[in-house]
C-alpha cells in the first residue's frame, strides 16, 4: 500500500527498533522532529505521520473550536490508527520491534496501535487509553448528553485489551484538558487484570497539558530499560530473551 500522505523520518545511527511518534489535536508533524531527534539517539528510527486535519491533510482552520474538537476527534483517532499498519510496513520494521509513543491526541492514538497490534511497547504523554471513560468525561464537561455504547465512534477500545507488554503513562496532575483520571482509571484496570508491572503510571504534580523536560527526562530511561527486553511474540504475549 503506497501511502498518500507524508510520514517524516529521524534515522538513528545504530537503530535497534523504531518508534511511531504521534502529535496532539492542533499540533504538527514538524513540531515534533526534536522530539524525534533525541528519541533517535536511543536507538530508534523515529516515524512522525502528518495526521488528517491537521499538517498538510486537509487541515482545519480553527481546530481549537469546541465544535470542531467534538466532530473530528474521533474520526481522526480512528484514521490514525489505521494507517499505521502499512506505516509499519513501509518502514522496513517487525511491528515487533515498534514502539508506539503518542502526547495528547496522540496517546489515544498509539494506545489505539498498541490494542490492535503486536507491536513492542506504548508511551502516552497526557493521552489516554480508557476510550469510553474519556469520552464520558468529555461530555460531561461539555454539557453533552451521555453516548450510547452502541454509536461509540471506534472499532476497539484499548482499555479491553489488557496484556504484559510494556506501557509507559506519563501524565500531569493538573491537567485541564485530557484529565489524568482518565489514565487512572486505564491504569486501575491494568492493576486488577495482574499487570502492576509492566503498566507505569508517573503522575507530575502542578503540571497542566504540556510536556515537560521532567518527563522527556523519565521516558528516555524507560526506553532505555525497555531496549534491553525481548520483542513481542503476539499480540496477548511479552517474551524476554
Amino acid at each position: 500500500m503506497k501511502l498518500d500522505f507524508h510520514v517524516h523520518s529521524v534515522r538513528a545511527s545504530r537503530p535497534m527498533g523504531a518508534i511511531l511518534l504521534y502529535h496532539g489535536w492542533g499540533g504538527t508533524a514538524v513540531s515534533y522532529l526534536e522530539f524525534a531527534r533525541q528519541l533517535s539517539e536511543e536507538g530508534y528510527d523515529v516515524f512522525i505521520p502528518e495526521l488528517l486535519r491537521h499538517d498538510q491533510r486537509d487541515p482545519l482552520d480553527h481546530p481549537f473550536d469546541p465544535e470542531m474538537t467534538t466532530t473530528y476527534f474521533w474520526s481522526v483517532v480512528e484514521q490514525s490508527i489505521t494507517e499505521a499498519t502499512a506505516i509499519i510496513e513501509q518502514s522496513g520494521w517487525h511491528v515487533s520491534d515498534v514502539i508506539a509513543i503518542g502526547v495528547s491526541m496522540g496517546g489515544f492514538i498509539a494506545h489505539g496501535i498498541m490494542s490492535r497490534q503486536p507491536i513492542k511497547a506504548l508511551v502516552a504523554i497526557n493521552g489516554g487509553g480508557a476510550y469510553l471513560e474519556a469520552e464520558r468525561q468529555f461530555r460531561v464537561r461539555d454539557g453533552r448528553s451521555a453516548i450510547k455504547k452502541e454509536d461509540v465512534p471506534w472499532k476497539l477500545d484499548p482499555i479491553s485489551v489488557m496484556d504484559e507488554r510494556p506501557r509507559l503513562l506519563l501524565h500531569g496532575d493538573a491537567d485541564d484538558i485530557i484529565p489524568l483520571s482518565i489514565q487512572q482509571f486505564y491504569h486501575g484496570t491494568a492493576v486488577q487484570a495482574g499487570m502492576a508491572q509492566t503498566t507505569v503510571l508517573d503522575v507530575f504534580p502542578g503540571v497542566n497539558h504540556t510536556v515537560t523536560d521532567a518527563m522527556i527526562k523519565q521516558l528516555i530511561t524507560w526506553l532505555k530499560h525497555v531496549k534491553l527486553q525481548g520483542a513481542t511474540d503476539g499480540l496477548h504475549t511479552f517474551s524476554s530473551h
